[in-house]
């Protein structure tokens, strides 16, 4: 019948959901503030030792 295409519909509908929210959300907004917050030792090691 037609229950197997709702359910493919449904899966695709929080598929896209998820992938906009971790676009908007995740790289938009959690990663700048999570580097803000850390400063400086985020981007440890800073150098390459020789």
């Amino acid at each position: 019948g037609v229950l197997p295409l709702v359910l493919l519909a449904q899966l695709g509908v929080v598929v896209g959901f998820g992938v906009l929210l971790d676009t908007v959300l995740v790289r938009g907004v959690a990663t700048p503030a999570l580097v803000a917050l850390c400063g400086r030792r985020f981007w440890w090691p800073s150098k390459l030792s020789r």
